[in-house]
């Protein structure tokens, strides 16, 4: 849904109301056509088994009691681990914490997301059984109740922790199975409704608090987390979310242009800042006001400044410490090869947001394809540090790609 006309745009931020110039149709054709074919793996069962395997391995794990990934707040929080000394783990959590599994929080909640969006597309999926045994187990009401106490807890240094990325998944995950039509899907929505809840509000005073964006390639970007935040509110009609995330994407990004894509990606990225910032606004404005924003925000699609999202992604040269902490001489980061799904997600959401005329259009999903193809060929590679996540991602970009081709 876009609420934002190409008129109010161009009041808000200065674009000409008069149609932009556009990009080469010729060059841009001849462009395409020099792109290498790629083709990611069929979505088929045996694959949807692959990518389920990955939160089914973790989230009964319980997270280590250290500091969590870089970009996110610290595990060091009393979330399971308690600090009178020696650390100890919180009696009962299994009740009374419904997110304890996987490496850390967020991830526990998107793997948790992962599992739903999969039954949806394939209630008949063999693993079916045993991914309603984990709903059954992590979404109880006390499960619930612990979490919200918890939060609502906060207080001092550690009061931002998980947001806003951890909260942005969890208004994800709620939203997922607020729109699942089965009984584990209801069920659980109800139990999560407060919580959920909670974390809306939450979130929509910190975008109302924001006098700059956040634009770094790791959890705190401001423009990721919209985009699961906006998922969240198109599929529940929350339109207090909706038309905050919408005021505030143009308020922050409307008057942006020529964005450092040189710059890419930073070793540990995950998201792409100038594409992430590029795919919500293409959510929240109309197409032809969208197509004349693009065309300041970004270089052109066939230029050597934009060459850099078909370009191979080294995962492991440069500083070889991990963002999770690990430093074993030669492993690929996980974060870079999960690089690769979110500029193929965020490629797609472009595409979708210009007129199907746009030239840009075919060169966008092509480059989406490769890159996804190039996070298929390494998603196995960083071992644990990748496996708690990356199918994650790797389920986002398959759901853009089917919903939009």
């Amino acid at each position: 849904m876009r609420v934002v006309s190409s008129v109010l745009i161009a009041l808000l931020v200065g674009v000409p109301v008069a149609v932009a110039q556009s990009s080469d149709v010729t060059a841009l054709s001849e462009y395409l056509k020099k792109l290498p074919d790629a083709k990611p793996p069929a979505y088929d069962e045996v694959q949807r088994l692959a990518l389920a395997a990955n939160p089914l391995g973790c989230e009964d794990h319980p997270h280590a009691p250290g500091p969590g990934g870089v970009g996110s707040a610290p595990t060091r929080q009393p979330y399971l681990w308690q600090r009178q000394g020696k650390p100890e783990i919180l009696e009962d959590y299994e009740r009374h914490r419904a997110f304890y599994g996987c490496l850390d929080w967020h991830s526990s909640v998107n793997s948790m997301w992962m599992m739903v969006s999969l039954m949806k597309a394939d209630p008949k999926i063999s693993l079916a059984p045993a991914i309603r045994n984990e709903l059954d187990r992590h979404f109880q009401k006390s499960n619930i109740d612990g979490e919200l106490a918890f939060f609502k807890n906060l207080q001092g240094p550690g009061a931002d922790f998980e947001k806003p990325y951890g909260y942005t998944w969890l208004l994800k995950l709620y939203g997922e199975t607020k729109t699942w039509d089965d009984p584990d899907g209801k069920r659980v929505a109800i139990v999560m409704e407060p919580l959920a809840k909670w974390m809306a509000d939450q979130y929509v005073r910190y975008l109302q608090s924001l006098d700059y964006p956040v634009r770094v390639g790791l959890h705190p970007n401001t423009a990721l987390t919209m985009g699961f935040a906006l998922d969240y509110a198109s599929q529940t009609h929350d339109t207090v979310v909706m038309k905050v995330i919408h005021y505030t994407a143009v308020r922050l990004f409307g008057n942006d242009k020529h964005c450092a894509t040189n710059m890419e990606p930073v070793f540990g990225d995950f998201t792409s800042p100038c594409l992430a910032e590029a795919a919500i606004m293409g959510r929240v404005l109309d197409k032809q006001a969208y197509g004349r924003w693009l065309d300041e925000f970004l270089p052109p699609a066939n230029s050597e400044l934009f060459a850099v999202y078909s370009k191979e992604i080294d995962a492991v040269h440069g500083n070889n410490r991990d963002t999770t902490g690990t430093d074993e001489e030669g492993l690929p980061n996980a974060h870079l090869i999960g690089l690769n799904y979110q500029r193929a997600t965020d490629l797609l959401w472009m595409a979708a947001g210009l007129p199907e005329s746009d030239p840009r259009v075919p060169v966008y999903r092509k480059l989406a394809d490769i890159s996804a193809k190039q996070g298929f060929d390494k998603i196995g590679a960083a071992g644990y540090l990748g496996t708690h996540w990356l199918a994650t991602y790797a389920l986002m970009y398959e759901n853009e790609n089917n919903a939009s081709r």
